[in-house]
């Protein structure tokens, strides 16, 4: 087998596992097949070889979902230690805005929440930890794709069902490729009503060398965020994305 068929074939399998891994359950195999695009005898092929080697369990017939050994293995201990790291800048910022702080990564197509610190007030979006969302529709995944080029974004992009959340989410590959380019010239997201009615989020990225690892993101009520709330707001987040990413930095080299 040549050097680029076992690339291809690895590709697509991390693929599988990002689709599953990003799941909140088991998902079928025709599920996985249409995220991804993929012909189903080779995403059929794939799953039955992530099974033999335990990394995926066959839940019932046609339908998976990834084992603890995996979750373990490639996801828990890098996770755990950005969240250790982030974890007091997070309340900082939790507490300097009353609002919701979020901290996710992107996992497949969809951004899963590895730390969520509530508001107080009575009016405020509630997300599990470990749930997901699509990364097109929110600020803290518009965030963590903000390094991709073109062809990394048109790739995921490719791989992604485009449903509309609410009435305000944008779906549409071009004008969703403007917001991308409008992400990368500001350095940060917003987005107003596309994943939740009257909710407004801000995201920004987090580095590690140079490289986008996860994204914060403060999610505020619309009503709370006026034009000058707004703008507090995204200095605030912005502020707090870079002073993780110094944490991390000087984590790496320590």
């Amino acid at each position: 087998m040549s050097s680029i068929i076992e690339a291809t074939s690895l590709g697509k399998a991390f693929h599988v596992l990002e689709v599953l891994a990003s799941s909140e359950g088991a998902l079928s195999l025709m599920e996985i097949v249409q995220e991804l695009g993929f012909h189903k005898p080779t995403v059929h092929r794939i799953l039955r070889e992530l099974v033999e080697l335990g990394y995926v369990s066959r839940v019932e017939k046609g339908v998976y979902e990834i084992t603890s050994k995996l979750r373990r293995l490639a996801l828990g201990k890098m996770d755990d230690r950005l969240t250790e790291l982030a974890d007091p800048f997070l309340r900082v910022l939790h507490d300097e805005t009353a609002e919701t702080v979020n901290l996710g990564v992107l996992r497949g197509t969809k951004v899963r929440y590895l730390r969520v610190l509530e508001s107080k007030h009575p009016l405020r979006r509630i997300v599990e930890p470990n749930a997901t969302d699509p990364f097109y529709s929110t600020a803290l995944g518009r965030a963590i794709t903000i390094q991709m080029n073109d062809e990394s974004w048109d790739a995921l992009i490719e791989r992604t069902r485009l449903i509309a959340r609410t009435t305000q989410t944008v779906v549409n590959v071009n004008q969703l490729r403007k917001i991308h380019q409008r992400v990368q010239q500001d350095g940060y997201a917003v987005e107003q009503d596309q994943n939740d009615v009257g909710v407004t989020c801000i995201g920004a990225p987090v580095y590690e060398d140079e490289n986008v690892i996860a994204a914060i993101s403060l999610s505020v009520p619309s009503a709370r965020a006026n034009q000058k709330t707004l703008q507090q707001f995204i200095k605030a987040v912005v502020r707090t994305s870079q002073r993780i990413t110094k944490q991390i930095q000087q984590q790496s080299v320590s």
